[in-house]
């Protein structure tokens, strides 16, 4: 309301901008003194009550950033004004709140708001006066009433109110958690008092709202029942008590009765399913937390299994044993760490354990996850403790280890507590230097930790006492914090010194200088900890052990190398979570309760039942449009012509969309991440569509995830995010969270409530520090006086205030006297009393012994410090509070840079730690590579609530996940129960793994490998993947040079090493030497790259022995996982003597590097040759790692063309698969005691090792060992043995090659013959063109610029002989070997199908009378055919010559437009047939016309807003103008100007531009104006010079006359399209004659005249009318004579110099007889003109110049003048090709003329004329919306 109307004066009037209207509430009487003019305020004094009026209408939004926010702040503080205030100092009029005005204004205020409004809105809705809202709304809400009050509350105050309390962002904001749950808890009521009420009333109000007139549920009250669901749904989520009260289920029940399921919306059915799980459980539950009677007759197991906590029949193991996983700690208690039984750990029988279903799953994986993590932690904590309490176990030396791989320091010692700004409070413990590290200087000792890489910041770490305490610690690094720059200086006045510290700065330079180290001190090693939970007990604790001198027990820590906290704890508390909220999706597939749920089919995506939902598969099929409905029959065939999927991955894809749980086996090579990257870019495709939210994709490597995203970053995805800081990826550095988030800008809520937030952390960290600094020295008589003056005054003034004179000055005592310690020492001799502590308290301190003085001060000093620990207590709780506070602020940065993604990029582990933020991202899907490789439990924490859609890509006979304990791994009999390396994948492909006895999931095998020569494929194809198949490209892959054989298995009988390493890593010094030694021969080929030769070996120690024997001949290029085993793998030498000294890794000038792996850490990865050291060989036959089937297959199926194994075959048939595969081996005879060799420049030598040595004796330098015949570039010969010729430094050769027609490719006859071409070649094939250089022994065919001939394309260089052909370009490499040959190809080639009419072949056909040509794609076609593929008798004019042979004479003219459908391709194997210049005339026409048409849609999709806003235009030019409005801001400027007269001429731009300078603060013409630029604009842009063909001739012109070129391009005006052009000019024309027309409206308000000038729009109507009339255009042509007749109009009002019969009347009228008879003649195509063209045969006749025209008229002008373009039906071209629409049913109905040349189009009776073809082009284009 406004204040000025109020008092009776507004000069505003009724432009003010606030209510002058009686009904709006008065703003005084909603104040505390109320309104002061009683029944004479103008205003409403009347009580709202919600049922009053009905629910109101939505607001319409104002224009200008500052304007709107202006406004929403205005409009906020009235919203507030309307909700009662509680309290105050005066009486309040008591006043009924408008319920219905506060809750709707409250939701529109929500819908218009940013972030930071809805953030104030909620916040205050949580406050004290909104909760009284709420409960005046509750009590309203009384389901006993009136069904029509019932609804008109639900409809004008319920709703909203659930609405807001609802809206996405707010149930999803992290800052406004605390909020809600007041809101929600407050709706519960104490005990539930209010949550039937609510519950109850708003079933009913469902119930009649649905049951109203209307079928079903449309979309309002989806939207309704949506907010009314996800209300109800909170409640209950936030008090569990709700779960035990019946008597919210007759209201759920309710719901949904009247609420078909079919009828929900997909979200509001999973919820009202969810809130029904919820109350369906809560009716079950036992009152108390007891064991269920059906679990006590479950007693009896088939195995004695022992169940945890009160079920168990012993009785609970220890304090944290319990039967509810939610109530174990992650970490040991001191209790568990010295149990004696065993835990309990569920096995894969699900009748065994206590819990089935959900709950069991989860139980299971918490258990089990939880035992591998700290099972060994527990164990290595409880040999700790056993040696400190049995002191006759040896005592082991400073820093040793133990079975477990700990490190065990003795002699803690615990000095003082530091409190830190990021870290918070720390741990100061010192112990003796480790006896390696003790001796030596400085730098030594600095060396030692750091190799030994110990006691590293975030090391999990545990005290140890001797009395059986424990408490778990992070290392910190020790650096402080520096003090935050924006700290004001403390105690410094404006004028001091700036250089000068502050009292910050002093302290962090303090805490600098006494930072504790590891290596500074040679007898002492200082390390800072931090309590992994701040517990007030472990503090205690730990203050009263500091400085101690005697104590009965020790302390020791226990660090857990390579175990860090945040790889478990965050899986491990987000199973505990989803164990309260039971909220994983696919429970019936992943946690059957009974056989028969098991066997229920897997359905479809949830999101995919969206009405008229489909997937569109363009992104799969370059463009093409193809859609795919799930559970739709699909067709494959037309798929499987656009796609670049083979027949695997297609079926692959579509099973992967239309299932909700997909699972995706892939064998090694497949194409796994492919498929995979093909099915998300699907997904992004329809993401809006499906409204999928941000996609999860989920990697188990970090390696793994970058290489995911890098593929989908460069295929053109946008709006990429990467979780996680280890990422090592360039591409990737701009899009992480870490990133994002930092630019994130904080809502003005935020930033308050930050900035009050940093203030409570500087308060809490002062009071903590100085609280810490008093339990740091709690006997100093600083510490003791203060307890005492707060204590004990009595005690205070006895000894302190005593030395005080009466005058107020204080006795001298001495310099340093201690009152205290003098007190203590002056005790009267011979006093031996003893009295007890109570009495001593009230006697007097001079009254007592020297013993009960020191007794006393004992009491003082604990008193003191439990008085310190009470009070830390009490102030780590608002501190950690506030560092929440803070955590939630940055989270909700995170969730919302998180909200803008597509694609979010997690690793499993970094998902778990991120859980809180993406569970609020309401993200449907989730992809997870890599998932046979993920622990189950980390699986199940990313199926997030919200996801409908998971799609599993994995491996499961590949390496199955890490597992610490091998007790509890399935290849272990006594693991077998029990199974915690079975991933999820592997449990739902394997029957045999499931909690029941069911059949496998549904899932899709890869089975089309491209990675494996055929012969390496067979050994997991024969022995696994029996349907594996090899792609045609494996089979041309180049032999390994320098080898005989491409896949041997050298054995030997050379045991493995035995060494006294506690270590079970092992090694093999001879098999060290061999891989060596064949790698570097390999090397010395000259032919492989970097990472083209990998090493693999199964043992990290083995590993480590090749690295040193390598690091001399090659850089070794090693992954992060092999060097952190390294280290590990080191620390056992380093442990027990002196630091061995590792051989440094030497850079060489080498050719290539080589890389070396463990197998565990190459899976994924391939290489061209693969060594693998088998390692094993024992008398007792054991494989070691190698026995398992998973690690054999990775170890097997990394190689491409070649793979050698050293190893023991005896040994190794231990093992059944290893068996099979030897007998493979035997059987092609690739396996024996000795390596075959292979010179490439002898290949008749044979050559043969069987030891490392046996290489510098046969081939030393990479060939054979006869003496090198080249000459030296000094003339002498090479003195080295035979080797590569990439190893020589020579220029010339010893031979002289013969050759036929290479005399353009030679140089110096004997040298540089080689030629380079443009694709690649292999060995014995012939090649056609090849990107690199053939480098050796090249059999040159012709070697003249164009010669052709056949060679399948192949992906490398050439490498060895090679047959070349198409030789065009020179080469500077040495050819050797290089004869002529006469053939011209090999039988390959010959036996080639050339004439697919006659089916001839190569060899058949004569040359000289068809000839063939060979495209690019290496397939060969004769002319013949190609010609009649090409259709070249459409473009060419033929002829015959005199032997009856046609022959082309001319290009065809005219040809018809857009004639070009489809680019044509090779017929056989579909690639593009360019680079062809017999075609590339047709070739370069369908580009031409492809790009046309893509200008047609563009344009369409332009043309259709621009018409919609002129109609707008229109009818706000029809509101009659106040005198507010811009007319009378003309005549001001006129009169302001001095001018009676107007006068306005020139080219319509320039009558535009000076109309606009009149009108600038008329909104009405402002928009018109921009609406014209618009247009004119798009009118240049549709011109004919913009199009493509416009385009391409004013290329072509310019070039030639830059080159001077002859010959001419003809212009072809039947490509251009003029139907834009024109539409676009009738759409300026009638913007420019709105605003003239609205303008000179103007002459009737005011004395002024104006004068126009509008000849040059009528000149600009008869070139419409020409142009329209030589184009056969009917609707164009009726449009120019209109507007001529208009204009006309418009100048005969503004003056009476054209009086009637003068001539220029009786040429509009005649323009208007001739658009009539256009009217009547083409009716079809100008609907709605003819009532246009009697409104201006009016304007002539009245002399007027404008008249209204009726908005349905208008919509029918503008709906006739985009029929063309409004894609509702289907898309032909008329018989000369131009395109043209069919609306409606997609089918013609009447007979028209095309729009572009006036041939008849359409027809009758869905029947077309004829040479009307159908678009389908068009069609696929338009759907696809084509942007320019």
């Amino acid at each position: 309301p406004c204040k000025n109307f109020a008092e009776g004066h507004c000069k505003f009037g009724h432009k003010c901008k606030f209510s002058h209207d009686p009904a709006t509430p008065c703003y005084y009487f909603q104040t505390r003194k109320g309104c002061a003019k009683g029944d004479t305020c103008v205003f409403s004094h009347l009580p709202h009550l919600p049922n009053s009026v009905a629910p109101p209408g939505p607001r319409k939004a104002t224009s200008g950033s500052s304007d709107v926010n202006q406004d929403y702040e205005d409009r906020f503080r009235q919203w507030t004004y309307l909700i009662p205030r509680i309290g105050g100092g005066r009486p309040v009029q008591q006043r009924t709140p408008d319920l219905r005005k506060i809750f709707s204004t409250g939701w529109e205020l929500m819908t218009e708001s940013d972030t930071g409004g809805r953030q104030k809105l909620i916040k205050k809705l949580a406050s004290d006066e909104g909760l009284n809202m709420i409960r005046t709304l509750v009590d309203a809400m009384d389901s006993e009433q009136e069904d029509g009050a019932i609804l008109t509350l639900f409809n004008c105050c319920v709703v909203p109110f659930y609405r807001i309390i609802s809206h996405p962002d707010v149930l999803l904001s992290l800052v406004l958690e605390n909020a809600l749950e007041t809101i929600y808890n407050f709706l519960y009521g104490t005990g539930g008092h209010r949550v039937d009420r609510v519950f109850l009333f708003t079933a009913k109000a469902i119930s009649l709202s649905v049951t109203q007139p209307g079928d079903g549920l449309h979309e309002g009250k989806s939207s309704i029942l949506k907010a009314c669901l996800s209300a109800m749904e909170s409640i209950v989520e936030l008090n569990q008590g709700a779960q035990l009260r019946h008597e919210l289920v007759p209201a759920v029940e309710t719901i949904t009765a009247c609420a078909p399921a079919d009828d929900l919306l997909p979200e509001s059915r999973r919820k009202l399913e969810k809130l029904r799980l919820r109350l369906g459980l809560g009716s079950l539950m036992p009152v108390a937390r007891k064991p269920k009677p059906e679990l006590a007759k479950q007693a009896t197991f088939k195995f004695d299994q022992d169940l945890p906590g009160n079920l168990s029949s012993h009785g609970p193991r220890h304090d944290n044993d319990h039967e509810d996983i939610a109530d174990i700690q992650v970490l040991p208690t001191a209790e568990e760490i010295q149990c004696s039984r065993l835990e309990y750990l569920p096995s894969t029988a699900s009748a065994s354990n206590h819990l089935t279903g959900v709950p069991g799953l989860l139980d299971r994986n918490f258990r089990l996850l939880r035992e591998d993590a700290i099972g060994g932690l527990r164990d290595a904590v409880r040999r700790e403790v056993d040696r400190m309490e049995k002191r006759s176990l040896p005592t082991a030396l400073p820093g040793h280890i133990n079975q477990e791989r700990t490190h065990v320091y003795q002699d803690i010692q615990l000095r003082k507590w530091e409190i830190d700004r990021r870290r918070g409070v720390q741990l100061l413990a010192e112990f003796d230097q480790p006896t390696v590290a003790g001796s030596g200087s400085t730098q030594q000792r600095k060396d030692w930790w750091d190799s030994s890489r110990r006691l590293q910041p975030s090391s999990l770490v545990c005290l140890v006492s001797s009395t059986g305490r424990t408490i778990f610690c992070l290392v910190c690094d020790p650096t402080p914090t520096p003090p935050s720059k924006k700290k004001s200086r403390e105690g410094d006045d404006e004028d001091d010194d700036d250089d000068l510290p502050t009292v910050a700065e002093m302290e962090y330079r303090r805490k600098t200088m006494e930072m504790p180290s590891l290596f500074k001190d040679a007898k002492t090693a200082g390390v800072v900890l931090t309590l992994v939970q701040d517990d007030y007990q472990q503090i205690a604790w730990i203050s009263r052990h500091f400085h101690r001198t005697k104590m009965s027990d020790t302390i020791s820590l226990v660090e857990f190398p390579g175990v860090l906290l945040p790889s478990f704890q965050p899986t491990l508390e987000a199973l505990q979570q989803m164990s309260n909220t039971l909220d994983l999706p696919f429970a019936d597939q992943l946690a059957p309760e009974t056989p028969e749920e098991a066997q229920s089919p897997i359905s479809c995506p949830l999101y995919t039942l969206q009405r008229g939902f489909s997937f569109d598969l363009s992104p799969l099929t370059n463009g093409r449009l193809l859609r795919y409905s799930a559970r739709a029959p699909f067709d494959y065939e037309t798929f499987s012509e656009h796609t670049s999927l083979d027949d695997a991955q297609q079926r692959a894809v579509i099973h992967a969309l239309n299932t909700s749980l997909a699972l995706i086996q892939g064998p090694p090579g497949t194409g796994k991440s492919y498929t995979g990257i093909s099915i998300i870019k699907v997904l992004l495709r329809n993401r809006g569509a499906g409204q999928l939210g941000p996609i999860i994709c989920v990697c188990y490597t970090n390696h793994a995830l970058d290489q995911l995203l890098e593929h989908l970053v460069k295929d053109g995805v946008e709006q990429v995010v990467r979780i996680g800081s280890r990422s090592k990826s360039e591409i990737l550095q701009n899009v992480t969270l870490h990133k994002l988030t930092q630019e994130i800008t904080l809502t003005r809520e935020e930033s308050g409530e930050k900035y009050h937030l940093y203030k409570q952390l500087e308060s809490s960290l002062a009071e903590i520090e100085v609280l810490l600094k008093g339990l740091n020295s709690v006997a100093s008589e600083e510490s003791i006086r203060g307890y005492l003056e707060r204590s004990w005054p009595q005690h205070f003034g006895q000894l302190f205030q005593s030395a005080m004179e009466e005058d107020g000055f204080r006795l001298v005592r001495g310099r340093n006297k201690n009152v205290i310690q003098q007190w203590l020492r002056e005790a009267a001799p011979g006093n031996s009393r003893d009295r007890p502590i109570e009495y001593l308290t009230r006697i007097s301190l001079a009254a007592m012994s020297a013993s009960e003085r020191q007794r006393l001060h004992a009491y003082w000093l604990q008193g003191c410090t439990e008085s310190l620990e009470d009070q830390l207590d009490h102030a780590l709780e608002p501190y950690q509070e506030t560092r929440r506070g803070l955590d939630k602020i940055y989270k909700e940065h995170q969730r919302r840079a998180l909200s803008a993604a597509h694609i979010v990029g997690v690793t499993t582990s970094g998902l778990a730690r991120n859980l809180e933020v993406l569970r609020r991202l309401q993200s449907k899907v989730l992809v997870c590579e890599e998932a046979g490789e993920v622990l189950e439990a980390h699986t199940l924490t990313a199926l997030l609530p919200s996801i409908e859609h998971a799609i599993l890509i994995g491996d499961h006979e590949q390496l199955r996940p890490q597992v610490k304990d091998y007790e509890l791994c399935h290849d272990n009999p006594r693991g077998k129960s029990i199974a915690l390396d079975i991933s999820l994948f592997e449990r739902l492909v394997k029957s045999g793994h499931n909690l029941l006895t069911t059949p496998p999931m549904p899932f899709s095998r890869l089975n089309i490998q491209r990675r494996m020569y055929s012969t390496i494929a067979d050994l997991v194809r024969r022995t696994i993947y029996t349907d594996l198949k090899d792609h045609d490209t494996v089979n041309y892959y180049p032999p390994v040079h320098g080898m005989k054989d491409r896949l041997f298995w050298m054995t030997h009988d050379n045991k493995e090493d035995h060494t006294q390493s506690q270590s079970s890593s092992k090694s093999n010094e001879f098999e060290v030497g061999m891989v060596s030694a064949l790698a570097s021969h390999l090397m010395r080929q000259g032919t492989y790259s970097d990472g083209d030769i990998v090493i693999l070996t199964p043992y990290v120690q083995q590993l480590q022995k090749i690295r040193r024997s390598l690091s001399g001949m090659f850089e070794i290029i090693m992954s992060e996982k092999d060097m952190e085993a390294l280290e590990e793998e080191e620390e056992l030498s380093k442990a027990q003597s002196r630091p061995a000294r590792v051989a440094a890794v030497k850079k060489t000038t080498l050719l290539n590097a080589l890389r070396v792996a463990t197998v565990d850490n190459f899976q994924g990865e391939e290489a061209k040759v693969i060594i693998l050291s088998f390692v094993r060989s024992n008398a007792e036959r054991k494989c070691g790692f190698l026995r398992t089937t998973n690690r054999i297959n990775v170890a097997l199926s990394r190689a491409q063309h070649g793979m050698y194994i050293i190893g023991d075959a005896q040994t190794a048939t231990s093992v059944s698969m290893w068996a099979e595969v030897i007998k493979i081996l035997e059987a092609r005879d690739c396996i024996g005691d000795a390596l075959a060799l292979s010179c490439s420049r002898h290949p008749d030598t044979r050559i043969s090792v069987r030891a490392s040595d046996d290489f510098a004796v046969f081939s030393p330098e990479g060939g054979c060992s006869q003496r090198c015949t080249w000459r030296l570039q000094c003339g002498h010969a090479c003195p080295n043995k035979c080797h590569k010729s990439a190893t020589f430094v020579g220029t010339s050769v010893s031979w002289k090659p013969s050759m036929v027609n290479a005399s353009q490719s030679v140089v110096e006859r004997i040298l540089r013959a080689a030629t380079s071409a443009e694709r690649l070649a292999t060995e014995r094939s012939l090649v056609h063109s090849a990107t690199k250089l053939a480098q050796s022994n090249v059999l040159i065919l012709t070697a003249t610029r164009g010669a052709t001939s056949h060679v399948l394309p192949v992906p490398r260089h050439v490498r060895g002989p090679a047959l070349m052909g198409n030789v065009k370009c020179h080469a500077p490499f040495h050819v050797t070997d290089c004869h002529a040959r006469s053939t011209c190809g090999d039988e390959s080639v010959k036996s080639m199908m050339v004439d697919y009419f006659e089916a001839l072949t190569y060899a058949e056909i004569k040359l000289d009378e068809d000839p063939c040509i060979f495209p690019t794609c290496g397939h060969v076609i004769t002319l013949e055919n190609l010609d009649q593929h090409m259709s070249m008798k459409e473009h060419y004019e033929y002829s015959t010559d005199e032997s009856g042979n046609e022959i082309i004479v001319a290009p065809k003219s005219g040809s018809s437009p857009l004639s070009s459908r489809v680019q044509k391709a090779c017929p056989v194997c579909r690639s593009p047939l360019r680079n062809i210049h017999r075609y590339g005339r047709i070739e370069r026409r369908a580009w031409i016309d492809e790009a046309t048409k893509k200008f047609i849609v563009w344009a369409n999709a332009m043309f259709i807003p621009l018409a919609a806003r002129m109609q707008e235009v229109e009818i706000q030019f029809g509101v009659e103008p106040t005198d507010a409005d811009g007319n009378k801001e003309i005549v001001h400027r006129l009169q302001a100007l001095g001018l009676a007269t107007l006068t306005i001429r020139g080219p319509p731009e320039s009558q535009m531009k000076k109309i606009s300078e009149h009108t600038r603060n008329d909104k009405r013409f402002q928009e018109a104006f921009r609406l014209r630029d618009h247009v004119a604009r798009f009118l240049i842009q549709v011109s004919e010079k913009e199009q493509p063909f416009g385009r391409i001739y004013d290329l072509v012109q310019d070039a030639k006359r830059h080159r001077g070129a002859a010959g001419n391009m003809a212009w072809t005006p039947d490509v251009l399209q003029t139907r834009n052009r024109h539409l676009a000019s009738i759409l300026l024309l009638r913007c420019e004659y709105a605003i003239l027309v609205n303008f000179l409206q103007a002459k009737k308000r005011m004395g002024a005249v104006i004068k126009f000038d509008l000849q040059p729009y009528q000149d600009r109507c008869e070139c419409l009318i020409d142009e329209a009339t030589a184009r056969s255009q009917p609707a164009n042509e009726a449009e120019g004579h209109l507007f001529w007749a208009r204009f006309l109009a418009l100048k005969r009002g503004m003056s009476d110099a054209i009086p009637d019969g003068s001539p220029p009347l009786m040429i509009a009228r005649d323009h208007l007889r001739r658009a009539r008879e256009l009217c009547k003649t083409y009716s079809g195509q100008t609907k709605g003109m003819l009532s246009e063209v009697e409104h201006v045969e009016q304007m002539l006749r009245d002399s007027t110049f404008y008249a209204t025209v009726t908005t349905e008229e208008k919509a029918a002008v503008y709906a006739a003048m985009a029929s063309d373009f409004r894609g509702t039906g289907h898309w032909y071209y008329c018989e000369r090709g131009h395109p043209f629409t069919v609306g409606e049913c997609g089918m013609p109905m009447q007979t028209s003329r095309c729009p572009q040349c006036g041939a008849a189009v359409g027809g009758q009776s869905h029947q077309s004329v004829a040479g009307v073809t159908r678009a389908e082009d068009m069609d696929a284009m338009f759907a696809g919306r084509v942007t320019r």
